[in-house]
This record gives structure tokens, C-alpha cells and sequence, in this order.
């Protein structure tokens, strides 16, 4: 997170002032340190600095998706290697406060630019391609005193996207169309819409993931996307309450001439791909008011 003004920090403590005459255990001074906490932790995952989080996070932590401490600091690990460069904007919408604990809402975006070379980049034209990654959150965290100190015990994603490209795919008009909630067993549709740019073949892909560690990805096999531009699939929602991922992915391909008299004179390469994933929630875990 950014650093808050002085005026942001004392306008949410002055809202929040009328809860600590309720609730002696939670006072103005714990609200502005625990928002102080939540900039900092986004400073820390600016710099990479996973140990630096881990001393904020409660040994007894548990987030909606069912990810203990251990768990979630990996997956920050594992997101911090693939974008390294990754910055993000957070602003807080509205701060709870119940019984012991104290609910930060938050929204977010994450920014970085990506480039692909070498052998990951053996597919494209001139053997290494630019890329971009945008992502949003809606989300909260929640703290509790622990020893004198404030640490997240919990956090719960209500709404987030990621929408990756590269190549000529970062000017694509792309969109895709799937529910926010799910019930168990639920038969739901997941739609993507794609203009095809002039002289490009496209192919993409539609599927669902649980949201679950270690990770379970599952991809459709690729379809070729006619004039409509439209890709569709009808999927089945699990039936053990996990919240899913829908995700779709798609490429541009063109032919290009290799130069090369001995080999062949044409090659197909991909000149642009993308992927989007949406999160989608079991309705569990939309029955508190997110604000």
C-alpha cells in the first residue's frame, strides 16, 4: 500500500471513534496501528520481503480459501518470483471492529510489465515477446492482538481478476463473461468475446480451477476461434463448497517468412496471447456484508 495522508488516517480513525465507548478491547490507537500495519505490509510485498510479512502474520492464520500461514506465504513467494517487478495500489474502503478484532477492507490493483525470452519465447517471431499483468481485488483482513502485537488472522477475496498479455494481444478487445458465485453442483457458463485483428489466426481456451494448495489446473484443450470471435463452455461447479477460478487463455498466430533457403520458407508463430482468470465464489462465502 501507498502511504495514507495524515488526513485519510485521522478521517477513518475519527469515523471509527464511536466503536471503542462499545468494545474496551479495541481502542483508536489499535485502529491507526493496524491501518499503519496494512501500509506496511504492502511496502514489504513491494520489496519482496516475504520474512518481513511473516512477522505480521499470526501462526494461527486462516483465510476463507483455507490456506494456513505456511501455505500463504509461498504462494507470495511463488507470485513475488513470477513478477518481480509487480507494484500495487491499495485503498482501504471501511474498517469493522468486532469484539477483539479489527476487519480492514480493501481494494486493490497490481501492476507490472512482463518480458518473455529465450527458449520461453521459442514460439514467437524474434525470440522474446513483451507482456503486461493487471490484476484487482476486493478483499479484507482481518487482525487480532496477539502478545501486544497486531497480526492478520484471517482474510477473505470477494471479487478478483487477473488479465495477463503479451504481444499484440495487450491492445486485444478481450472479455469474458462467468458468474461471481456458485453453488455446489451448479451447471454455470463461462463466455469469451475476441476480436481477431486482420490476417491472424486465433485459437483459446476455457476452463475452471479450484482454489486450493497445491494448486489443481486444469486447461481446455485449444479451439480455434472463428469470425464470431466467441468461445463458450457449459462446466459443472464442485460440490465440496471451494470457491473456483474460471480462466480462459487465447493466442494470434501469423505465418512469417524464415529467410532461410533450407528450411522451410513460412513458419507460424504467435504474435500475441492472453490469459484471464475470475475468481468465483461458492455463496458461503458471500453471506457477511463485505461493505
Amino acid at each position: 500500500m501507498k502511504k495514507f495522508t495524515f488526513l485519510l488516517i485521522s478521517a477513518l480513525i475519527i469515523n471509527f471513534a464511536c466503536y471503542s465507548a462499545a468494545f474496551a478491547d479495541v481502542t483508536e490507537k489499535d485502529v491507526k496501528e493496524v491501518i499503519k500495519i496494512t501500509e506496511k505490509l504492502r511496502k514489504l510485498s513491494d520489496k519482496n520481503d516475504i520474512e518481513g510479512i511473516s512477522k505480521y502474520y499470526s501462526d494461527n492464520y486462516k483465510s476463507a480459501d483455507g490456506y494456513n500461514k505456511d501455505q500463504i506465504l509461498e504462494i507470495f513467494e511463488t507470485a513475488r518470483k513470477l513478477y518481480p517487478s509487480s507494484k500495487t495500489k491499495e485503498t482501504i474502503k471501511k474498517v469493522d471492529i468486532k469484539d477483539d478484532l479489527i476487519k480492514i477492507y480493501i481494494d486493490e490493483i497490481s501492476t507490472t510489465k512482463i518480458l518473455v525470452k529465450g527458449d520461453d519465447a521459442a514460439y514467437t517471431e524474434k525470440g522474446k515477446i513483451k507482456g503486461k499483468m493487471v490484476s484487482v481485488a476486493d478483499y479484507s483482513m482481518t487482525y487480532k492482538k496477539e502478545n501486544d502485537n497486531w497480526m492478520v488472522v484471517a482474510d477473505e477475496i470477494y471479487e478478483e481478476a487477473t488479465d495477463i498479455r503479451y504481444g499484440e494481444a495487450m491492445e486485444a478487445d478481450f472479455k469474458m463473461e462467468a458468474p461471481k458465485t456458485l453453488k455446489p453442483n451448479e451447471e454455470f457458463t463461462v463466455k469469451t468475446t475476441l476480436v481477431v485483428p486482420e490476417n491472424r489466426v486465433a485459437v483459446g481456451s476455457i476452463g475452471h480451477d479450484k482454489i486450493v494448495y497445491p494448486t489443481e489446473k486444469y486447461w481446455d484443450p485449444y479451439r480455434a476461434i472463428d469470425s464470431t470471435g466467441i468461445l463458450e463452455r457449459v462446466m459443472i461447479a464442485n460440490d465440496k463448497n471451494i470457491n473456483e477460478y474460471a480462466n480462459a487463455t487465447y493466442a494470434f498466430i501469423k505465418t512469417v517468412d524464415t529467410k532461410d533457403k533450407k528450411a522451410k520458407k513460412y513458419r507460424a508463430v504467435i504474435s500475441g496471447m492472453g490469459f484471464y482468470v475470475q475468481r468465483m465464489n461458492m455463496e458461503k462465502s458471500n453471506n457477511e456484508n463485505k461493505g
